[in-house]
């Protein structure tokens, strides 16, 4: 059993602050009463919630509890840490908030005592301030999620905020990204980003891990771990300026640092690599979760609308990559392809024909030994595609299978209506091709795979 593993695969649970009512615990308490995991409800107002008998203290549960989660007001949080750890737990989660975030005295001190208890103890916590711990493997999860809407895939997050763990989810499930493991640790006052990024190394669902950090209390420690990972690590830092950094303190009590210090550690650290916002951070990690890494920087390609292929060619040479120059043994294979007013000179532009020569195509290009990835821009609108009833299916289906047999990475980039980005995402989901909206994405994504790629060759 790995350190940390009865966070994630929890033998027994008490919540603490169980309830029935719509307040901040109803939704983790109704999940967990009526899950496969072993759980325990402490209410003391209460002797059943949701059918389920409760206690009106942990010491009170006749079994072995191997995980604590407490849901409590901040004013009754150090007793319940004292009588978890007098239980016998191995691992307490405090979602409960207004500690030393807050800034007043009487509640720094209470996180004091607790870290202390913590010493002490050598019993670990997460939190406070946070929404815990969700293992898409066995569907474990102290946060307010459905599973129904979620996918599991090999992103693992290191959430330094609580609810935006929850809003994590919620976009990337429209988005059809899935994930692993998402870690949300509040103040930190024991387990941080340290502890979960040794632990993610270990695990083997994890093939990325994306990291959203305000600030680190262990930053040598941080420095080090970050160079003994394997795996690839996307950074999202905030606290960039001065007011940010100062709304750092106020949001998880941590000390933001100055922000070229961070800059200058991501950049020295192979396997790390800053992204600007979450839509990158996800978007980026979904296309190192499901494709193969490129062998070279040679990008090609195919679009009906060349404006957008010379949008991303621009990009190309921005972030150092390279335009696929296709063999004269592809161009001449090609030319009996598609129609004679299609250029081969740069990206493949097919235009009006693209769904007649997209299969043949593709095979093509896939095949050619100078093509390391494959783009794929779509610009068909709405209208022909509902009014024609025009499939797209067979297109991904072609390319995902040219993808996966060459070992060559690909990205569909959708421009149009929303209407037109979730027709695609139904198949190219179905495939396992990432979807993203922003051509610059796609391109820094292919950037970044080929920088890895060449690190660990």
């Amino acid at each position: 059993m790995t350190e940390l593993d009865f966070f994630f695969y929890p033998q027994s649970i008490a919540i603490i602050g169980a309830s029935d009512n719509l307040r901040f615990g109803y939704s983790t308490t109704l999940y967990l009463l009526n899950s496969g995991f072993k759980t325990y409800p402490i209410n003391q107002k209460k002797k059943e919630l949701f059918g389920h008998p409760t206690y009106n203290n942990i010491k009170d549960i006749p079994e072995d509890i191997e995980l604590a989660l407490i849901l409590i007001k901040n004013d009754f949080v150090l007793d319940a840490v004292k009588q978890s750890i007098e239980k016998g737990v191995k691992g307490i989660i405090i979602e409960s908030a207004g500690f030393a975030e807050t800034g007043i005295d009487k509640h720094v001190v209470m996180q004091d005592e607790i870290i202390k208890l913590c010493k002490e103890s050598h019993v670990r916590i997460i939190g406070p301030n946070c929404v815990g711990i969700t293992n898409f493997s066995n569907q474990f999860t102290t946060a307010d999620i459905s599973f129904d809407r979620m996918q599991k895939g090999g992103i693992s997050i290191i959430a330094q905020s609580g609810v935006l763990g929850n809003i994590f989810l919620d976009w990337a499930s429209s988005q059809n990204i899935g994930f692993s493991k998402v870690i949300t640790l509040g103040n930190k006052i024991d387990v941080d980003e340290v502890d979960m990024l040794e632990y993610l190394e270990r695990d083997p669902e994890t093939k990325i891990i994306t990291l959203y950090l305000e600030g680190t209390k262990r930053g040598k420690n941080l420095i080090r771990t970050l160079k003994n990972v394997s795996k690839p690590i996307i950074v999202l830092k905030n606290g960039r300026s001065e007011t940010g950094s100062n709304a750092v303190k106020s949001h998880t009590s941590s000390l933001a640092g100055n922000d070229r210090i961070y800059d200058a550690i991501f950049k020295q650290v192979p396997g790390v690599f800053r992204v600007n916002n979450f839509y990158e951070m996800f978007n980026i990690a979904q296309v190192f979760s499901t494709q193969p890494l490129p062998r070279g920087k040679n990008i090609a390609i195919i679009t009906a609308s060349g404006s957008l292929g010379i949008l991303a060619c621009d990009l190309i040479e921005k972030y150092g990559m390279s335009l696929a120059r296709l063999s004269e043994k592809s161009i001449q294979a090609l030319y009996h392809v598609i129609p004679d007013w299609v250029s081969l000179k740069g990206t493949i532009d097919l235009g009006p024909s693209l769904f007649e020569t997209f299969n043949k195509s593709i095979e093509i290009i896939g095949n050619d030994e100078n093509v390391d990835c494959i783009l794929f821009i779509y610009s068909v609108p709405r209208w022909p595609l509902e009014r024609l009833n025009i499939p797209v299916s067979p297109l991904f289906r072609r390319l995902k299978k040219y993808a996966s047999k060459l070992g060559k990475p690909c990205i569909v980039c959708a421009f149009g209506s929303r209407w037109v980005y979730d027709y695609l995402l139904e198949s190219t989901s179905k495939f396992n091709i990432p979807q993203m909206r922003r051509i610059k994405e796609a391109i820094k994504a292919f950037k970044m795979m080929h920088d890895y790629q060449k690190m660990n060759n």
